[in-house]
């Protein structure tokens, strides 16, 4: 079975970076690897391109981004890798719409119903808002408020859950340690 790992965390926090590496070094340590986020899966490029013309919050724009996600869980299951690493996954979701945007965590449980398979192991890469907006201009950071519970949003599901929080301030090729220190023994 594929062992699947997600990489949760702000804008600019350095997830896309780590999992570059991290899939270059399991891959020469032999094991084939599946990189899946909402950038390129499926119909992402058209979903996203809609979801951009509606404002931060707007229910039309969640929803697209929910269709992705679920995108995003298909591609996870159907791949025959031995790993697969998802540039976030479904607590970002949670933490954006339900703690970011007070979108009924209800409602986000019934469309949640439909994902079958967690990943085996969520990693939750922190650094302080003030790093990751310098690191990283995003549209959704730009609103310190809305940034703050989203912070907050991801602090609270990776206690909930049991997330590994990894100190995303450290140089990517120690983050990348960290993390392979948490995998490899699971493999």
């Amino acid at each position: 079975m594929t062992f699947i790992a997600a990489f949760e965390g702000l804008p600019g926090c350095g997830k896309t970076t780590v999992i570059g590496i991290l899939a270059n070094d399991l891959r020469r340590r032999g094991f084939t690897v599946d990189v899946v986020d909402i950038d390129t899966i499926g119909h992402a490029p058209a979903l996203r391109a809609v979801a951009r013309t509606y404002s931060l919050g707007h229910p039309a724009r969640i929803f697209l981004f929910w269709a992705l996600r679920l995108q995003q869980h298909d591609a996870m299951q159907a791949s025959n890798s031995d790993i697969v690493l998802a540039d976030r996954f479904w607590g970002s979701t949670i933490a954006f719409d339900v703690y970011g945007n007070g979108v009924p965590r209800e409602l986000l449980g019934w469309v949640g119903q439909h994902i079958k398979r967690q990943p085996d192991i969520t990693f939750l890469l922190e650094a302080p808002l003030d790093v990751v907006r310098q690191r990283k201009i995003a549209k959704t950071m730009s609103d310190l408020d809305f940034a703050r519970r989203v912070e907050y949003g991801y602090q609270q599901l990776a206690d909930e859950l049991s997330w590994i929080r990894v100190d995303a301030t450290q140089e990517p090729e120690e983050v990348k340690k960290h993390c392979l220190e948490v995998i490899l023994p699971k493999l």
